[in-house]
């Protein structure tokens, strides 16, 4: 499994982009189906939890 920890700031209104694995992380090569999922916390004005996304679906021969 291809895992990655990030932080970002991220601004009402503004959007990011998260890699997995990160540059130098342990690269994925076996044949699969593989998804990426997120989860984040909202910090200010009032704390909370973001729903879960997740990223396109990757086939990899």
């Amino acid at each position: 499994m291809a895992t990655s920890t990030q932080s970002q700031v991220i601004k009402s209104g503004q959007t990011a982009t998260f890699y997995t694995p990160q540059a130098g992380g342990k690269q994925v090569s076996t044949p699969g189906e593989y998804t990426g999922y997120i989860d984040g916390q909202i910090t200010a004005p009032v704390p909370g939890n973001l729903d879960d996304g997740h990223s396109k679906t990757v086939t990899l021969k």
